[in-house]
């Protein structure tokens, strides 16, 4: 998936479960993630920066700001309809 349909699938979503291959063991693993910096993620503080490929997202699911290499990720569904919820 490249970078830019990447970025609006989870803009879109708001929040969003990412599913992307493990890059040593191509294992399937996933992140429950957000771009909204603002709030509770606004006192987090990091140091990852995006490259070409990758998105900086922060990931719920490790209370972790999470660099998401966009070649590696297999699916983007909204967080709303796993939980069967009307993403307003």
């Amino acid at each position: 998936m490249n970078k830019e349909e990447a970025r609006k699938k989870i803009e879109e979503a708001g929040d969003a479960v990412v599913t992307y291959k493990a890059e040593n063991s191509s294992k399937l693993k996933y992140n429950v993630v957000t771009l909204n910096f603002s709030g509770y993620v606004s006192a987090k503080k990091t140091h990852a920066r995006e490259t070409e490929n990758t998105i900086l997202t922060f990931a719920w699911d490790t209370d972790s700001y999470r660099l998401i290499r966009t070649d590696l990720v297999t699916s983007i569904v909204p967080l709303s309809s796993v939980l069967r919820n009307n993403h307003v």
